[in-house]
């Protein structure tokens, strides 16, 4: 049996998601994003809003103390505080993909000592640190020669390990409490059978924050880059097997990239209900252009790009929750195909709204395009993502 409706605890969490995208992000988000520094843009008062509600341990166990969502609950939420803004969704959503790590990746002694710190304190964002100035697609399609990809290294040094590198990139890089970082742990081995993953807390020895990225789009996001200069970790604080990390992680930071592919659903879904209102009202020709052809035709094409996405992404979701037919090439297809999408909605909404969809202060759609734009190669590029899934074909 199909059924498409949404459990009650789901339209609870659905409501709560939209009333706080209507009521407290979107009022804030243009002047945020027109800041000129980018340690100016990150909305801590927003954070502290939706953590209270529950959005930042969403993905928690309950036994936690979190809300215990599956992954299509998450999905869901995500995408209502997409409509808010795409940045700032994304970045709680990053977070609810990071925190998956504290009870799916941590040993016991690991999450007795860190899942607590984090359940109780609203200000407490987890990232992960995986892309380097010389590394990316290479760690995500790996070439498997000893000495490629990958250049952070960790060595054990007694109940140490000592980490050296650089990562960028990093989304909550600049505001983190606790890091997830891979490296090295073997120099001979290919990156795919030599690297570890290591919790970092951010007043680690020798770690640092180095750039802020000020970034075309997502700009109420913290991208950042972080330095690891002999920074010292209790061997206890490698997680899971040395060497490992890659084969072992790789499907868990995946299935989690769920929830920012939500977040662009949103905004798309906003940017489609802006168009269509706006084409309601604007007369030319002696009639609302929505009745023109072109306009009309061009706002249906959007909506069916939505509803494809959105019926996709749920799809993947449930499928992963229930373990019912579920498909791990659906994920990196997904993305690709979200990512493509929404620029599309985005550029018919441009057509539309003519001269008017580039005037910064007055319309939100230039936004939407930078947004869209700023997140093609997150997670792969939607060239990548395609590589990816025709290796499981």
């Amino acid at each position: 049996m199909i059924d498409f409706r949404l459990t009650d605890e789901q339209v609870r969490w659905q409501k709560i998601a939209r009333e706080f995208a209507e009521k407290e992000i979107r009022p804030v988000v243009a002047e945020l994003d027109s800041r000129e520094d980018p340690k100016d843009r990150f909305a801590w008062d927003l954070i502290t809003k939706a953590s209270k509600l529950g959005f930042r341990t969403l993905s928690v166990p309950k036994k936690w103390g979190g809300g215990g969502a599956d992954l299509l609950t998450q999905a869901i939420v995500c995408e209502e505080l997409g409509t808010g803004d795409r940045g700032f969704a994304g970045q709680l959503g990053a977070n609810m993909k990071n925190a998956l790590y504290l009870s799916a990746l941590l040993d016991k002694d690991q999450q007795e000592e860190f899942i607590p710190q984090y359940i109780k304190d609203d200000t407490y964002l987890i990232a992960i640190g995986t892309t380097e100035p010389d590394s990316g697609t290479d760690v995500l399609l790996p070439h498997d020669e000893p000495g490629t990809a990958m250049k952070t290294r960790a060595i054990r040094d007694g109940k140490e390990y000592v980490i050296n590198g650089i990562k960028r990139f990093v989304s909550n890089g600049a505001v983190a409490k606790l890091y997830f970082i891979y490296a090295r742990t073997d120099e001979n081995k290919p990156v795919s059978k030599a690297t570890s993953l290591f919790l970092v807390p951010n007043n680690a020895p020798g770690f640092s924050i180095g750039k802020i990225y000020d970034e075309l789009g997502i700009r109420l996001a913290s991208r950042a880059e972080l330095i690891l200069d002999d920074v010292r970790v209790p061997a206890r604080y490698l997680v899971g097997k040395e060497n490992e990390a890659l084969s072992a992680q790789r499907h868990l930071f995946s299935v989690s990239m769920v929830n920012t592919i939500s977040a662009a659903i949103g905004e798309a879904r906003r940017c489609y209900e802006e168009t269509r209102a706006y084409a309601k009202e604007r007369i030319q020709g002696g009639k609302p252009i929505i009745e023109h052809i072109n306009i009309g035709t061009r706002i249906a094409d959007m909506r069916i790009w939505i509803e494809a996405a959105r019926n996709l992404v749920w799809k993947v979701a449930w499928s992963y929750d229930t373990k019912y037919e579920y498909e791990p090439l659906l994920i990196p297809l997904t993305k690709a195909y979200v990512n493509e999408l929404s620029i599309k909605v985005i550029e018919n909404a441009l057509e539309v709204y003519g001269g008017t969809g580039v005037q910064k202060r007055e319309c939100p759609i230039e936004r939407y395009l930078r947004n869209a734009y700023n997140m093609l190669p997150a997670g792969g590029t939607p060239t990548v993502n395609r590589i990816k899934a025709m290796q499981m074909l």
